[in-house]
């Protein structure tokens, strides 16, 4: 399996779609058995998911990403782990080991319980701009 984690300073990148460097990891059997760090081509969203899936990616565990790209990304077969923090050995271990759901491993601002009951995205509960509107009393 080939697991690929946007970095940036030995850590995840903060934003998928912007990241520059893609670590990629072969897995087998719960151990590393081999991991490379290649450049990521500037082309926008459907050229990341056209690199992504040359590369033959199964997984991407990343920080955030826009709507647009997992949504992509899971048409063409990738499974993403979006909304991820930490050192990237500590990740891949934690992924490895499959406790990589901990919490410490979730971005500020993130609940994975609330994410999982409503099936709504980090930070998007009323929508992009959307403001909520009080009665005066």
């Amino acid at each position: 399996m080939k697991v690929a984690i946007p970095i940036w300073d030995g850590r995840i990148s903060p934003l998928m779609d912007t990241a520059c460097y893609l670590l990629v990891a072969d897995i087998d059997e719960g151990r590393v058995v081999s991991r490379e760090t290649v450049g990521i081509p500037r082309a926008g969203i459907p050229g990341h998911v056209s690199f992504l899936t040359d590369r033959h990616i199964d997984v991407l565990i990343c920080g955030a990403i826009s709507h647009q790209l997992e949504r992509m990304l899971a048409a063409s077969g990738i499974r993403s782990y979006p909304w991820v923090r930490g050192e990237v050995g500590e990740v891949i271990a934690a992924y490895c080991n499959g406790v990589l759901q901990n919490d410490n491993f979730l971005l500020p601002g993130c609940g994975r319980r609330r994410r999982r009951e409503r099936g709504q995205r980090c930070g998007r509960r009323m929508g992009f701009g959307a403001r909520k509107l009080f009665k005066e009393e």
